[in-house]
């Protein structure tokens, strides 16, 4: 009865910019749970429950297939290139979290987080996050969950360092991210801009040229044997 009589925020679409120099992640998350992930080349969509995965100009060309397909799609040409072949899937791990000061972004409170993401023995490796409860920005950390999620199960031999999966449980156990900041990212990752206006659902559609699970093997296959020989895909 007291979770019904709160007064919880009305749901409206949320869009929201990150920035780190010149690069921009942008999320955009609709009141129907329908939402989209952009960040450099890479695509993240979810619509009606499904979730979507886009490369942007991959091989000259932009690849749409569903989720489960593509990750396989990345997986077999992962294993093909040799500089990534042979790489081990990392263990999962559990950062040290220590609390910094609270922080503010955009008028949202937050709590400041210095993150080792395998433990305080190696400093130099340590980030600082800010993350938050705000019900403004709430739709938002669900979505980078998935998106980052997918990511490392696409390409976790590539986070050696564990920062990737750092980030990710300091999301699910901290709110939504305000900023990022390591020496391995270069720039600080902050939250740039923050809109509740409506978002144009074609936004959230699904690309009519859909690539399927037999054309992306057919795909993988193809790039496989250019690695073989040589080739750049």
């Amino acid at each position: 009865m007291l979770l019904v009589l709160a007064p919880w925020p009305a749901l409206a679409d949320v869009s929201a910019l990150y920035r780190a120099g010149d690069d921009r992640l942008t999320v955009e998350v609709a009141d129907n749970g329908d939402a989209r992930v952009e960040v450099g080349e890479f695509v993240y969509l979810r619509h009606g429950g499904a979730e979507y995965l886009t490369l942007e100009k991959f091989g000259g060309i932009s690849i749409t297939g569903r989720r489960d397909d593509m990750l396989k799609f990345l997986g077999v040409l992962f294993r093909a290139d040799p500089q990534t072949a042979k790489l081990a899937t990392p263990d999962p791990i559990t950062p040290t979290v220590e609390p910094l000061p609270a922080t503010e972004v955009l008028g949202l409170k937050g709590q400041g987080w210095r993150v080792w993401p395998k433990g305080k023995r190696d400093p130099a490796g340590s980030m600082d996050m800010a993350c938050t409860d705000a019900p403004q920005l709430a739709p938002v950390g669900p979505v980078l969950q998935a998106m980052v999620g997918t990511f490392l199960t696409a390409f976790a031999p590539m986070d050696k360092g564990g920062h990737f999966r750092a980030i990710l449980a300091v999301i699910r156990q901290k709110g939504a991210p305000l900023s990022v900041q390591g020496a391995m990212m270069g720039a600080k990752m902050q939250l740039d801009r923050l809109e509740t206006g409506r978002i144009d659902p074609k936004r959230f559609a699904v690309p009519e040229d859909l690539f399927s699970a037999e054309m992306l093997d057919a795909l993988a296959a193809q790039m496989k044997s250019d690695l073989e020989k040589g080739k750049t895909p």
